[in-house]
């Protein structure tokens, strides 16, 4: 029987989440999980300078409060304020004291920012955390108006999608690759510009060894209609029949931002659709430290 993992872990400090990194790791714990990783989307430093920066690319009312908002707080309500951070890595340690019965990784889920990326290889290089994720949720700018799972996505916003997550991927920085398929949800449809998107990501992560991850956050969302049957919008169909084409390492992913939500249920849910998927999923993974 394989083991059970899951490096894809929020706490209350991402701003839509509930539970704290000691009632996560409990709920792990009493679920059955073996190795534990945790991945608050990462607090970012000069965030404040990152959201002016982002002044140009704001096109809505929805994305100029969402902006106001996260300049004022100092952080959106999707991200850790960078003065939690301590706190964050302080709280893993002392759990990875507690906890004998599981292993304990620390972790971010991180956008592939230019700006940014010697401060993701100091991360590692350091050993602040073990490991960062990919999970590539805007371009360029972390605000509303730049998200990938917004509705209405056009061509030039997928192929802006892949062309990070290529340059991501040569970095070395990232273990894998959350919800690549993200895109989908604001997309909404597989065309001839779609498949080409999903093949290149495909391919790319075969050539770098970057595993992709089957999301349960798709899942949970429900099924939707694509080109005429329902689907997750991600954990896609369509996205992991062409990975199974490819031949990608999968990783499963519950993405869970509750205690509630580490569940073997979900686990095993994901383990099926692997199997229904034709899909390699591994059972243990290698961190990336970017360039040593």
């Amino acid at each position: 029987m394989k083991k059970m993992i899951n490096y894809h872990t929020h706490t209350y400090r991402c701003g839509h989440a509930v539970g704290n990194e000691y009632e996560m790791i409990e709920a792990a714990l009493h679920e059955g999980y073996q190795e534990i990783g945790m991945s608050c989307h990462i607090a970012l430093p000069h965030y404040r300078s990152h959201l002016l920066h982002s002044l140009p690319s704001i096109r809505s009312i929805q994305g100029l409060k969402s902006c106001i908002g996260a300049f004022l707080r100092n952080g959106p309500k999707m991200r850790m304020p960078y003065d939690e951070k301590e706190d964050y890595l302080d709280a893993l340690n002392n759990c990875q004291k507690h906890f004998h019965y599981i292993k304990i990784y620390k972790g971010f889920e991180a956008e592939y920012f230019k700006d940014y990326l010697d401060y993701y290889q100091n991360l590692l290089s350091s050993g602040e955390v073990d490991y960062l994720i990919l999970g590539h949720h805007f371009h360029k700018h972390s605000i509303h108006d730049c998200y990938y799972g917004r509705k209405n996505l056009t061509k030039k916003d997928l192929l802006n999608y892949v062309e990070e997550l290529e340059k991501a991927m040569d970095t070395g920085l990232f273990t894998y690759i959350a919800h690549p398929d993200l895109f989908l949800m604001g997309y909404g449809k597989i065309d001839d510009v779609s498949k080409e998107v999903i093949l290149r990501i495909c391919k790319k992560a075969k050539a770098t060894n970057t595993p992709l991850e089957l999301n349960a956050g798709g899942v949970r969302k429900g099924e939707v209609n694509m080109n005429g049957k329902d689907v997750y919008p991600y954990a896609n169909a369509y996205f992991f029949q062409i990975a199974s084409m490819i031949g990608n390492d999968i990783i499963l992913g519950l993405d869970a931002h509750s205690p509630e939500q580490l569940s073997c249920e979900m686990y095993h849910y994901l383990e099926k659709l692997a199997k229904e998927y034709h899909l390699h999923v591994l059972d243990h993974i290698e961190f990336k430290k970017g360039k040593q």
